[in-house]
């Protein structure tokens, strides 16, 4: 049993993997990297109040990840514009990001609801060589479906 749970979640885990390939996932976060640098060093040379590269680093994280402590704020007009564009940007990603996982479970329930129907169909295709007991239990699947819609 603990083996096949972890071949199903093995399983997804590929299939996720692969629907992030499908759309160049890694190249976008790839790109996502290079702007956080840009942006960072960006506002490191333009901003007085921004001490050091790390103090640039943490405050674009905290713009990127919407934290925005507060223990750091940038004064410089540009520096503020491209804050805004990045923070954008990251949710941008972020909304990607979920979108494709989202997608994938759409999908996983959409495959196994027309799994299930056209296995019904076929039982209700052998109806008559069925035994008691098969015609109880398509009876009690048939009641199932009609309580969950």
């Amino acid at each position: 049993m603990g083996k096949d749970i972890l071949k199903t979640v093995y399983l997804q885990l590929v299939a996720i993997h692969r629907s992030y390939k499908l759309v160049h996932f890694d190249l976008m976060m790839l790109l996502y990297l290079v702007v956080y640098g840009i942006v960072s060093f960006v506002v490191w040379l333009l901003d007085p109040d921004v001490k050091g590269l790390s103090d640039a680093l943490w405050f674009t994280f905290q713009t990127g990840t919407t934290i925005g402590y507060g223990d750091l704020i940038v004064n410089n007009w540009f520096a503020r514009i491209l804050t805004v564009f990045f923070s954008i940007y990251s949710m941008v990603m972020v909304a990607i990001f979920t979108g494709i996982i989202a997608g994938y479970f759409v999908e996983v329930i959409k495959t196994e609801a027309k799994e299930s129907a056209i296995k019904f169909l076929l039982d209700l295709e052998r109806l008559p060589e069925m035994s008691k007991e098969e015609l109880i239990e398509l009876s009690a699947r048939a009641k199932r479906f009609l309580k969950v819609q």
